[in-house]
């Protein structure tokens, strides 16, 4: 049978998102949220109004047939947006003649676009979908500019040239992913303020710029990298989120089982994921240790020894070196993130 013609989304102006989106989704609607069960599908968009010309939404969703969200051009100042896809199954996303697959187990989970581009973003059908949307207004952004030092301000303008609209993607790093699942944990109607909210978007953005930059500053140096050299750093780097419990492979095993010398696979890992392999291992390990503590209530003892540290004192100083604070400190505030 032939496959199923997509069902095009098309909204523009984002203070008016849900109500250009919700009549086509057959959904119910109101100026923060969105809900739909029907034959297309079952789904949950909510908006959290952040701050002057900032915002962030929430998507979750499941679709029955293939739906496509296209983002029209537009010509006024328009809205700048950061996608990240926290689901497990990567989003096909088309910007121009440009298309590449957004996602957390991919070589791209973070994106940014100009409003003067066409966006695209491919919903397969019985995927569970999780997106989170950082909105920034063309007013936001130049007010901050222009408060920056004046060596930034090229870069930062370069963002919002509206002659030479740009888009970026970016590998969604484990700093970003913990920055994501915070503020994800506070989208709801029963958070007590935006407060973390906003600190972690302005974070992330810091994030992804000062990315940007150092991408920027090594592009001539830069090796053409071929596809099938991805998907085998892929597998690697999916095994080290995998095994964070276990001893970090040598750099030369995981060299072999990408098919590569050991030089190659050290310049390109750095290169594809912006850390060396064993700074990635060491802060996948640190997130998810301090994921733990606050998310899992299990105390101090308990992480350490579920990540291998059969010394204490050494986990302290790891967790101490990546995050300013000892781990004790951050298991104090479990409560506060788990108010049930």
């Amino acid at each position: 049978m032939p496959a199923s013609k997509p069902l095009t989304i098309t909204y523009k102006n984002d203070d008016q998102w849900f109500a250009q989106v919700g009549p086509q989704l057959d959904a119910i609607f109101d100026e923060n949220s969105l809900t739909f069960d029907n034959e297309i599908g079952k789904g949950d968009f909510y908006r959290v109004n952040i701050d002057q010309g900032l915002r962030v939404r929430r998507v979750t969703a499941r679709f029955h047939k293939p739906v496509v969200f296209k983002r029209k051009i537009t010509h006024d100042p328009g809205y700048y947006v950061l996608v990240s896809n926290l689901s497990e199954q990567y989003l096909e996303t088309r910007t121009g003649e440009q298309q590449f697959n957004l996602g957390y187990g991919t070589e791209n989970g973070l994106y940014f676009s100009s409003p003067q581009l066409t966006a695209s973003y491919t919903f397969e059908p019985g995927v569970q979908y999780h997106l989170i949307f950082i909105i920034l207004t063309y007013e936001r952004i130049h007010n901050f500019i222009s408060r920056q030092p004046e060596a930034q301000q090229p870069l930062l303008l370069s963002f919002v040239d509206p002659n030479r609209p740009v888009y970026h993607v970016e590998c969604l790093d484990t700093y970003s992913l913990n920055l994501l699942k915070e503020m994800d944990k506070q989208m709801h109607d029963g958070r007590g303020n935006n407060l973390l909210i906003h600190s972690r978007c302005l974070e992330l953005c810091y994030h992804v710029l000062q990315k940007v930059e150092e991408r920027r500053s090594r592009k001539s140096q830069a090796a053409a990298v071929h596809p099938s050299d991805i998907l085998k750093m892929n597998e690697i780097r999916r095994a080290l989120l995998e095994g964070y419990q276990l001893p970090c492979p040598p750099l030369h095993v995981s060299a072999q089982r990408a098919l590569m010398s050991p030089t190659k696979f050290k310049n390109l890992f750095k290169q594809l994921f912006g850390h060396t392999y064993y700074q990635f291992y060491k802060n996948v390990r640190m997130h998810k240790a301090r994921e733990l503590l606050l998310t899992e209530r299990m105390n101090v003892s308990e992480v350490g020894y579920l990540l291998g540290y059969n010394n204490l004192s050494k986990f302290n100083k790891a967790f101490k070196d990546a995050f300013a604070v000892t781990p004790g400190s951050v298991a104090s505030l479990t409560p506060a993130f788990n108010p049930h």
